[in-house]
């Protein structure tokens, strides 16, 4: 609930956010800010070499005392890297600046230049948060983040002129200011007085778990990017900037998906190095998630002609464009709790057979249906991707670490709302539509009605509780 406040707060604040962004600026602003963003995650997955992972996954076997430690080990290789990928930059800074962005702005070069550090910097200081599971802490920063955002998009939009440079310089500093305050809340960890020490992993483990990782990351950049790439290429900035805002509609369910991730990870390590055979608690983990996962992709699809209106006029065709990109974090977050075996067991050389073989299914599904499309064709192709990707991530994490995750009735599910969604996509919001929705949700509180007896059980417990506690009182 620490970690899920804040990104409820986050999810509100989005919806202001959102509509601030697209009446503010036109679509091919917008587009061009993708394409930043874009180019902004592909650079951090590179530069971190996996050594992101490497911290997370070998933080609970090192004794406390060393962490401290841990975290320069792993952070000072990969600022050497981004170094050395900022020169790189720089050399090509023509080529590049003219591909993405049509311009040869300086000022953009700097952003960008600063924003990878500032991005590397803030994935160390939020990983060291979530990993001493201070919930409380992480959500005030990403409520910081996200107001902050909003407060710069509105100063700079008085100064500067009215392009995506404003949405820049507004992601680059909320990020800044929220990583300072991380590093500061958790300076004993940072103290400079563990930048020198002995730890117990090797840098040669550090490297060998977190390496195969770096093309893990750009297969999945790759197969999670290569719809704008496309769309770009096939149908210009302005369907760039339509499809982005839909993604902006379906970033809001991420908030849901960052909330469980974020504690997600730390414990499930926790709770496997204290009792490997505790499987229980992680089918009961999967059984929760899919079902509030589920519930929530259903009501999205069914209310996009609705949500959609928070939008500018100019951005009203990203509503065909909602329903197949639900399954975007729908997929990943349900996948989370079906990988485990993978990473438990450090065989990462797995996620690198996912990730390809993924790509390769969106690589064509976004030739095929892109160039006739548009939008629309990249997320009926990105929805589909992540079916796969989660078929595949639960495949290979059974065969290194079996358990049970009811796979007929989630594909069951999986089908219903596959109907739906195609339903919707070409469809405004009609008597038909409303009774698949209403078909999906109650197939989900058939399939899933364990979900919600122990629910009732709980709250009825927790109110007993309560009422015992309010008599001695």
């Amino acid at each position: 609930m620490d970690y899920a406040v804040g990104s409820g707060i986050v999810l509100i604040l989005g919806f202001v956010s959102s509509p601030l962004n697209t009446r503010l600026f036109s679509p091919e602003e917008f587009g061009k800010f993708s394409m930043f963003l874009l180019l902004a995650n592909v650079i951090n997955a590179i530069v971190l070499l996996g050594l992101d992972q490497s911290f997370v996954r070998y933080f609970y076997i090192e004794v406390e005392s060393n962490r401290g430690r841990l975290l320069y080990r792993t952070f000072t290789l990969s600022v050497i890297f981004c170094i050395f990928i900022t020169i790189i930059i720089i050399l090509f800074k023509q080529m590049l600046l003219q591909q993405l962005f049509k311009e040869q702005n300086y000022q953009l070069l700097f952003l960008i230049i600063l924003n990878n550090f500032a991005l590397l910097l803030n994935r160390f200081a939020m990983l060291v948060i979530r990993m001493k599971q201070n919930g409380k802490l992480f959500s005030t920063l990403q409520i910081i983040q996200k107001i902050t955002n909003i407060i710069f998009i509105l100063l700079l939009f008085f100064v500067l002129n009215r392009n995506f440079l404003i949405l820049v310089y507004a992601t680059v500093i909320s990020n800044i200011l929220a990583t300072i305050i991380a590093i500061v809340a958790e300076r004993d960890l940072w103290s400079y007085k563990n930048f020198r020490g002995k730890i117990n992993t090797t840098s040669q483990e550090l490297l060998k778990y977190g390496t195969p990782l770096i093309f893990t990351f750009l297969i999945t950049w790759l197969f999670q990017s290569s719809d704008r790439l496309f769309i770009k290429h096939y149908q210009g900035y302005k369907e760039l900037g339509i499809y982005s805002a839909a993604f902006s509609i379906i970033a809001l369910l991420n908030a849901v998906q960052m909330a469980f991730s974020m504690f997600w990870v730390p414990v499930a390590y926790e709770k496997f190095e204290q009792d490997l055979d505790n499987k229980a608690f992680f089918t009961k983990v999967n059984k929760i998630v899919t079902f509030v996962m589920f519930f929530i992709s259903i009501l999205i699809v069914l209310l996009k002609d609705v949500i959609i209106l928070i939008l500018g006029e100019s951005y009203r065709p990203a509503s065909s464009m909602i329903p197949f990109l639900v399954f975007m974090p729908l997929m990943y977050t349900i996948s989370e709790t079906t990988v485990l075996g993978i990473n438990f067991k450090k065989k990462s050389k797995y996620h690198i057979i996912i990730t390809l073989l993924t790509a390769i299914v969106n690589l064509i599904g976004h030739s095929i249906l892109i160039p006739s499309m548009g939008g629309i064709g990249a997320a009926i192709s990105t929805g589909f991707t992540y079916i796969v990707f989660f078929s595949l991530r639960t495949f290979f994490s059974k065969k290194l670490y079996t358990n049970n995750y009811n796979l007929k009735k989630f594909y069951l599910v999986t089908i219903n709302l596959i109907v739906f969604c195609f339903y919707a996509t070409f469809n405004s919001l009609d008597i038909i539509c409303i009774l698949l929705g209403i078909f999906n949700v109650i197939t989900l509180l058939f399939i899933y009605k364990e979900v919600l007896i122990d629910s009732l059980v709980l709250i009825k417990r927790n109110n007993k509780v309560l009422q015992r506690y309010n008599l001695k009182e």
